[in-house]
């Protein structure tokens, strides 16, 4: 992602990035450089397809815990937001029967502000901000967004 092939430059219609695709690198620089990649390999006028969480819609409905039982498992999971990294952790247990497992994983929420400015940043506008995989319009309390930008 933070470094495509060179010959992919401006070779594409349309670039699509779905929610667990972005916001995992260590830096902030790493996502800067995707938004950049992204750019580089659209045509001009060529739209990007960007999900992921949108960091004022989770944090409006954070829970610190949480479990739920599905199908004779339970999964429980704690989460812990450091508000000047944007890093989201969870941590996630699952137990069925005499059978457990863990997970943990960490993932850098957005502003769709802060989405937006990178993105013009590289060259592209957004055009849609949806809330998540519906034809609603991106509110704050919209815990996914679903941004349609278009490459200058």
């Amino acid at each position: 992602m933070r470094k495509m092939p060179a010959r992919w430059s401006r070779r594409f219609d349309a670039v699509v990035n779905l929610f667990t695709s972005f916001g995992f690198f260590a830096h902030p620089a790493d996502d800067t450089r995707v938004v950049r990649e992204f750019a580089r390999v659209l045509k001009p006028g060529g739209v990007l397809v960007w999900h992921g969480g949108s960091r004022d819609g989770v944090m409006a409905r954070f829970l610190a815990r949480d479990w739920w039982e599905s199908d004779g498992t339970l999964f429980a999971q704690e989460r812990e937001f450091d508000s000047l990294s944007g890093f989201l952790t969870v941590r996630s247990t699952w137990r069925r029967g005499s059978r457990t497992g863990t997970r943990e994983h960490r993932l850098r929420l957005y502003t769709a502000t802060r989405m937006s400015e990178l993105l013009a940043e590289a060259g592209m506008v957004v055009e849609s901000a949806y809330d998540g995989f519906t034809e609603k319009p991106l509110r704050r309390t919209s815990s996914e967004m679903l941004l349609v930008a278009r490459k200058e």
